[in-house]
């Protein structure tokens, strides 16, 4: 047996007051003058046994009478039947992620798992210690006592925090790992695509409450994604990006209103169908007159699901695309007369034998044509380079040393050159589909004049090399591949640029190559990130984390900043974040009081999925799990308190203890009246 207030007990201390007057009989008597007692003394005499037991009979009935109100008052409860139960701590774990904002039959599902756990708290007793879990792991390391846990209840808020319930049950064993038997409560919602309860470490003790809030209607629309479809955007040229929606639920949506601002400003509206259960991609078109980063935002409006109605992104205008070539002897030509004819393009020349590679960072694509050596100084800038983002063209010379060549492609791993094959061939292969040709190449003709190639070197051992043909001869061998290193691309030519071996360059395909390899380079970074699931990320623009060189990351619109950890790899730099972004938005990243860049943090979308484990499916689920003791309750709140009350197998008996208080001085009052 327990009690709910057992501080009210300390009331049986009253009972040594009858008992004290019993003892010492306190009474004063009153002198009368009598002529005989003669007769007294006989009455007296044979009414005194009687009288101690009459006196003792009723003293008692009295004392337990008293007992029993004061037990009734202290909310008596019976011991839960089941063995190597701990009676002294429950374990609790209230959801508190977005997808418990929809709305169930009392209203918002968060608000009803608070309910249900203040009821729970208040029904148990005074002495009990909770562990209290949410998905901010920052809190509930502590046992709490019945006003700790309310208030903490009270306090609760929605969090974007999301977790996996096996990593909640894994870190509420690890804080409870002396304590055996913990009765655990669970209350959520239990999302699909967290509810991986099948994942729970194995357990025959504890015993587990599972309370399901079912939501009234399983509707949600969100954006969950955006991307450009063209790799660059440039000032005032239009610029397109597509916004992929989603509706879960099973009702369509028409007229959808999708917005777009850029750097605070409405620069498109279209109104978006949403079919039942599907995704959408809307384009949306643009122009950007102004270079430099740039913040955007996408907004629906839903409800009452609304953390998802939001997208932050940004993106970097480019005024003009650098390119570098760097030649042998002389210029060459044809692509100093390609990249010369396009606005686009900040072209320069440079002899390999007066370079600069601390300017190399500020280039997007780097031509090496016809070199007759690379040095391995001069190549690990290179690899640098190209790992930090940018795009590498290699074209060999025609007179090529085919050891030295060798050695440059081993440390890209992009295999190795063999002799010379001087066979009249031409370019048959063209995947068309690459990103490389989708800026400029739509389709090619069935008949199309594709270049004649005269020399060539064949590549050895390229399908170790995870390269990408984007280029083939007619024999099958390789004109132009693709390497993928770090975060950018080397793309190799296996033939010189010069029109002696090749009608390349006089073909619309040249133009179409070098369009595409100079635009699509990787050192824009990510358009945005999701929160929590960004323990680091690398900064689109490397910069020293030394001295007063310190990023500080300002989300724009209030005061909240703070400073994340630093670090350089690989010529990198990767901020780690320890939990500090918890508002999506646009944050700056600040040094010495200049904005070097800009991120996009956004809630993560894995809330939007909405389909959940009604009390059916979570028991069928649960069956399959290895927990040994569990019940799947109704979380209605009229009826949480009498099922908490079942569950927890202590049925309510202070009436009968009132009961048997009334009887006792019933029979007190009988035996003063007929004894």
């Amino acid at each position: 047996m327990f009690f709910i207030h057992p501080e009210i007990l300390w009331g049986l201390l009253a009972l040594l007051i009858p008992l004290i007057i019993h003892l010492f009989n306190f009474r004063r008597y009153r002198k009368l003058p009598f002529s005989n007692i003669e007769f007294l003394k006989n009455i007296t005499r044979q009414t005194r046994k009687q009288n101690k037991v009459k006196h003792l009979v009723v003293l008692l009935l009295r004392m337990a009478a008293m007992a029993l109100i004061i037990i009734a008052f202290a909310n008596p409860r019976l011991n839960s039947s089941r063995k190597n139960v701990n009676q002294k701590v429950k374990a609790l774990y209230l959801d508190n992620s977005f997808s418990m904002m929809a709305e169930g039959r009392n209203g918002m599902l968060f608000e009803n798992a608070r309910q249900l756990a203040d009821e729970l708290i208040k029904n148990s007793g005074r002495d009990q210690r909770y562990l209290l879990q949410t998905n901010n792991f920052s809190s509930g390391r502590h046992l709490l006592n019945r006003d700790e846990a309310l208030k903490e209840i009270d306090h609760l808020k929605i969090s974007p925090a999301t977790r996996k319930l096996s990593s909640v049950n894994q870190r509420q064993q690890k804080l409870l790992k002396k304590l055996k038997g913990v009765e655990s409560y669970w209350f959520s919602d239990f999302q699909e695509n967290s509810t991986d309860i099948t994942r729970f470490a194995a357990d025959s003790i504890d015993y587990y409450y599972f309370f399901p809030l079912e939501q009234v209607q399983n509707k949600n629309i969100y954006i969950d994604s955006c991307y450009f479809t063209k790799p660059l955007v440039l000032p005032g040229k239009q610029a397109e990006i597509k916004v992929v929606l989603v509706n879960t639920s099973a009702s369509s949506y028409e007229k959808v209103l999708l917005t777009l601002f850029i750097d605070g400003v409405q620069r498109a509206v279209t109104g978006v169908d949403l079919p039942a259960f599907k995704r959408v991609e809307v384009p949306l078109s643009f122009t950007s007159n102004n270079s430099g980063w740039q913040a955007g935002k996408l907004t629906i409006e839903d409800y009452p699901v609304t953390f998802d109605d939001n997208l932050y992104f940004t993106f970097k205008v480019n005024s003009r695309i650098k390119v570098l070539d760097i030649f042998s002897k002389n210029k060459n030509p044809w692509i100093s007369a390609f990249f010369n004819a396009d606005s686009i393009f900040s072209f320069s020349s440079a002899s390999y034998m007066q370079l600069n590679p601390g300017s190399f960072s500020t280039y997007s694509l780097i031509i090496l044509d016809g070199l007759p050596e690379v040095t391995s100084g001069f190549a690990d800038a290179l690899l640098k380079f190209v790992k930090q983002g940018g795009n590498l063209l290699f074209a060999p010379p025609k007179d090529m040393d085919i050891a030295d060549a060798n050695k440059f492609l081993k440390l890209w791993n992009a295999g190795s050159f063999a002799q010379a094959d001087t066979t009249r061939t031409r370019i048959k292969g063209i995947k068309i589909n690459d990103p490389v040709f989708k800026a400029g190449l739509d389709k090619v003709p069935e008949n199309a004049d594709l270049p004649a190639v005269n020399l060539h070197y064949p590549l050895r051992h390229k399908t170790l090399t995870a390269s990408v043909t984007l280029l083939a001869l007619l024999n099958g061998d390789d004109f132009l591949i693709r390497k993928k290193t770090g975060s950018g691309s080397m793309y190799l030519l296996t033939g010189p640029i010069d029109k002696k071996t090749t009608d390349f360059v006089f073909n619309p395909l040249f133009a179409s190559v070098m369009y595409g390899i100079a635009i699509t380079t990787d050192k824009k970074g990510s358009l945005f990130y999701y929160i929590n699931d960004a323990a680091q990320i690398t900064a689109p623009v490397s910069t020293a984390a030394n001295g007063d060189n310190t990023i500080t990351l300002k989300r724009q619109g209030d005061n909240y900043s703070f400073i994340p950890g630093q670090q350089q790899q690989g010529g990198k730099t990767v901020l780690q974040l320890y939990n500090g972004i918890t508002k999506s938005g646009i944050y700056q990243a600040v040094i010495n009081d200049t904005t070097k860049y800009l991120l996009a943090f956004n809630y993560n979308r894995s809330e939007s999925d909405m389909r959940f484990y009604n009390s059916k499916k979570l028991d069928s689920l649960l069956n399959k799990s290895p927990i040994k003791h569990f019940t799947v309750l109704n979380g209605e709140i009229n009826n949480v308190k009498e099922v908490i009350n079942q569950q927890q197998k202590g049925t309510r008996f202070w009436k009968l203890f009132i009961i048997f208080a009334a009887l006792l001085l019933l029979a007190e009052v009988l035996i003063l009246r007929w004894w």
